[in-house]
C-alpha cells in the first residue's frame, strides 16, 4: 500500500471529486481547488483530517505523493495484484532495509556506501554487498510508488518481450479451432486441436502470397490461449453446465436452525450391498432407503426399507416412522440398547425435485400436517447436505465391509463379486441399520454439534411434550395415502385399479347426494384392500374393497396379479384373482430354489411386498397343476443404464 501526505500539490477526492490541495496560506490552513469548477476553498488541518477519518477524504492510487516537489502527474502506482512467494518477499526486507538506511542521504556514491556498508555488517544478506548504484535504483522506484514496499518485489515476470509473434489472423483461427474442436463434451486434447488448427493454418496458405504466409501455431500457443478462457466457461463446455455449477458452486447461504424439527430433510438412496432371501439366502439384490433428518440435531427421524424404488409409497412410509415414536424399537430389535427418540411432526421439509416429492398426494399430507415444503434448486445437491453427507456415511460404516457390498467406487471392488460373497439376510439389513442408528450414529460425537451426540443434542433441546404430533395416529394411513381426485360414486360404489368399493354407510350418503355424484379418495398403495373417501375438511369414510383377497395387497402386487390372470386365463375374475395370488408364489418360490448367481431384483421387491400379507389371504391352493408361469428376467443392453425387467411367459419346465 502506498503512503500519503497532506502537502502541496497533493491530489485528494473530497466526495468523490478531485481536489488539489495548492497552498498552506496560515498554520494548519490550506487552500483547496475543485478540479472541476477551479474554484478554491479553504480547510483547516483538523477538517481534512475529520473527512478522512470518516471516510469523505480518500487518496486516489494513481496520484500517490510524498514531500518531494514532483508533478503529481509524474508519480506511479503499483497495480500488480500477483500472489507474491515467499522468497519474494524475503528479496524485497532486504531491499527495504537498504533503502531506509538511504532515504535521507543525498544520491551520491559518497554518501550512499557508507550506509550500504553498514547495512550489509549487520545483516549479511544478500551473499554479495549491493552496489550504490543498485540501491539507488531500489530508492528511486520505492519513493515514485509512494513509499509503497510492494513496489521492490522482483518484476522479473514482466521480463522478455511483451508481445505476440503471432498475426491476429492466426490468433483467430486458432481461438476458433478451440471453440469447436477442444470446447465440446467429446473432450478431444489439446493436440488434437493443434492438428486442426494446423491443417486450417495450411489450408489459408494456400490462398495466399508467398509473403503473406501465416506462421504454423504451436502447441504452447493453443495452451496460453486455451489458459486464457476462464475456468468455468471452459469446465462447462467440456463437461456440461450442470457438472460446472456443481464443482464451482458457492452457497452463500447457510441453513440455520434454533431447535429441533424446525426443519428436515428426506432423499433416497440406493444400499451398497447385496441382501439375500431369509429362507432360501439366494441374492435379491440392492435395496433401496428413504431417511429422514432433523437439520438442528442430526438425528434421524425415520426411514423405509424396502426394493419399492422412490415413489410417494416410500415417501408416506418414511414421514409416517418419522412421525410415530418408535417406542416398539426393542421390541422387534431386542439387541438395540439404546432408545430412539427423535420423532414428531417437522415444520419443514426439504426436498429435492424428484417426481415423487412433486406430487399432489404430498402436498395434501403436508398441508394436513402444517408441513411447509421447501424445494431445492434443480441438480444442487449441497442444498440438502446434511442428508447427503449422512447417505455416504451410512453406506461407509453400516455396508462396506459386511459381505456382500457392492461398493461405491467400482474400482475398489476389483475381483469381488458381491452376488457371490452376500450373506446377509434381508431381516439381519433392517436389524444392522436400526442398530446402527440408534446404537452407532445417535450416540456418537458430531462434529458439526461441538463434538456432543445427536441424541444428547435432542434430549437437551426439546422436551417430549413441545414435539408435535398427529391427533389421531389411525388416520395417518389416509393422511399419507395417495389423492385421486374426482372419482365417480355409483350404484356398484367406486370403481379404481379394476376393483370395487361398497359399503352401506357409502349407499347411505349416496341416497343423501344423489344417484352418481364425483368425492376425492385416498389410498395406502401398501394394502388397496381399502380406500379412504373424503367427505368434507376433516371427515372422511374408510371403504373396503368387495374382493376379500386384495385386502392387505400392495398396489403393485394387484397388477402383477391381473397382468398374469389376463395373459393366461383372458379374464379377471374374483376365483382366477385368488388362483393368481397362489400360483405367482408358488413360482417365486420355485425361482428362489434355482441356483442363480446373479440378483433378482423383482423377485426381492415381490417377497418384500407379500411380508405384509398374512398366509390366509394368499387364497386356496390350485388343485390342478399347470405349466405355466411368469418369470421375471433381465433384458441387457449395450447401455447399462438401460437395463430393464420385463415378465415373459415361460413353461416351467424351460425355466
Amino acid at each position: 500500500m502506498a503512503i500519503y501526505q497532506f502537502c502541496k500539490n497533493a491530489i485528494v477526492l473530497i466526495q468523490e471529486r478531485e481536489h488539489t490541495l495548492k497552498q498552506e496560506v496560515e498554520v494548519n490552513l490550506w487552500q483547496v481547488e475543485d478540479g472541476k469548477t477551479g474554484r478554491i476553498r479553504e480547510y483547516t488541518m483538523t477538517q481534512l483530517q475529520e473527512m478522512y477519518a470518516n471516510g469523505q477524504l480518500v487518496f486516489p492510487k494513481d496520484h500517490a505523493r510524498v514531500d518531494q516537489a514532483k508533478p503529481a502527474s509524474k508519480q506511479k502506482s503499483r497495480t500488480d495484484n500477483r500472489e507474491v512467494a515467499s522468497d519474494e518477499w524475503n528479496e524485497a526486507k532486504i531491499r527495504l532495509a537498504y533503502v531506509k538506511a538511504t532515504l535521507d542521504s543525498p544520491n551520491s556514491q559518497q554518501a550512499i556506501k557508507p550506509a550500504i556498508k553498514e547495512v550489509w555488517n549487520k545483516i549479511s544478506m544478500p551473499a554479495k554487498m549491493p552496489d550504490w548504484t543498485t540501491v539507488l535504483r531500489w530508492k528511486k522506484q520505492f519513493l515514485s510508488h509512494g513509499k509503497d514496499a510492494f513496489a521492490l518485489v522482483k518484476q522479473d515476470h514482466n521480463k522478455g518481450n511483451r508481445t505476440s509473434r503471432y498475426p491476429e489472423e492466426v490468433i483467430k483461427l486458432v481461438q476458433d479451432c478451440i471453440d469447436h474442436i477442444y470446447l465440446c463434451l467429446e473432450r478431444p486434447t489439446i493436440e488434437d486441436t493443434l492438428d486442426e488448427a494446423i491443417v486450417v493454418i495450411r489450408h489459408e496458405n494456400k490462398q495466399r502470397l508467398t509473403s503473406m504466409q501465416l506462421p504454423e501455431p504451436t502447441r504452447r500457443l493453443v495452451t496460453r490461449l486455451i489458459a486464457q478462457i476462464p475456468s468455468f466457461d471452459r469446465y462447462a463446455a467440456r463437461y456440461g453446465r450442470m457438472a460446472a455449477n456443481c464443482l464451482f458452486r458457492n452457497k452463500s447461504k447457510h441453513l440455520v436452525t434454533k431447535r429441533p424439527l424446525e426443519a428436515a430433510e428426506m432423499d433416497h438412496t440406493k444400499l451398497d450391498i447385496f441382501v439375500i432371501d431369509d429362507s432360501s439366502h439366494l441374492p435379491l439384490g440392492r435395496p433401496w432407503i428413504t431417511i429422514c433428518i432433523d437439520c438442528h440435531t442430526r438425528c434421524i427421524l425415520g426411514i423405509y426399507i424396502g426394493f419399492e424404488p422412490p415413489s410417494y409409497l416410500s415417501v408416506g412410509k418414511c414421514l409416517k416412522h418419522a412421525i410415530l415414536p418408535k417406542t416398539n424399537l426393542q421390541q422387534d430389535y431386542p439387541d438395540i440398547r439404546n432408545v430412539w427418540e427423535a420423532h414428531g411432526v417437522m415444520d419443514r421439509l426439504i426436498v429435492d425435485n424428484g417426481l415423487e416429492f412433486h406430487s399432489l398426494s404430498l402436498e395434501q399430507a403436508c398441508f394436513a400436517f402444517n408441513i411447509e415444503i421447501e424445494y431445492t434448486p434443480r441438480k444442487t445437491p449441497w442444498f440438502k447436505g446434511k442428508i447427503e453427507r449422512f447417505n455416504g456415511t451410512m453406506n461407509n460404516s453400516a455396508c462396506h465391509g459386511v459381505a456382500g457390498t457392492t461398493f461405491s467406487n467400482i474400482f475398489d471392488k476389483a475381483d469381488y463379486d458381491p452376488a457371490k460373497h452376500a450373506v446377509l439376510r434381508l431381516s439381519d439389513l433392517r436389524l444392522i441399520i436400526h442398530k446402527w442408528i440408534a446404537d452407532y450414529y445417535h450416540q456418537k460425537p458430531h462434529r458439526s454439534l461441538d463434538q456432543q451426540p445427536p441424541a444428547v443434542v435432542w434430549a437437551n433441546s426439546i422436551k417430549p411434550e413441545d414435539i408435535q404430533l398427529a391427533h389421531n395416529p389411525a388416520e395417518m394411513d389416509m393422511l399419507l395415502g395417495k389423492t385421486i381426485e374426482q372419482k365417480i360414486v355409483s350404484h356398484k360404489g367406486i370403481e379404481l385399479n379394476s376393483l370395487l368399493y361398497n359399503s352401506a354407510e357409502l349407499m347411505q350418503i349416496r341416497r343423501n347426494r344423489g344417484d352418481t355424484f364425483k368425492v376425492d379418495i385416498r389410498v395406502d398403495e401398501s394394502d388397496i384392500g381399502y380406500v379412504y373417501v373424503m367427505l368434507g375438511h376433516q371427515d372422511h369414510l374408510r371403504v373396503p374393497a368387495l374382493n376379500p383377497d386384495a385386502h392387505g395387497v400392495s398396489l403393485w402386487l394387484h397388477n402383477i396379479f391381473r397382468k398374469y390372470t389376463k395373459e393366461k386365463y383372458g379374464k379377471t375374475d374374483r376365483y382366477t384373482y385368488a388362483l393368481a395370488k397362489t400360483e405367482i408364489r408358488e413360482i417365486v418360490e420355485e425361482a428362489m430354489r434355482l441356483k442363480r448367481k446373479k440378483s433378482n431384483s423383482r423377485v426381492g421387491r415381490y417377497l418384500d411386498a407379500a411380508h405384509q400379507t398374512s398366509v390366509s389371504q394368499l387364497g386356496a391352493r390350485m388343485i390342478e397343476k399347470d405349466t405355466s408361469a411368469v418369470i421375471p428376467v433381465v433384458v441387457e443392453t449395450t447401455n447399462s443404464r438401460q437395463t430393464r425387467y420385463a415378465p415373459i411367459i415361460q413353461k416351467r419346465g424351460h425355466a
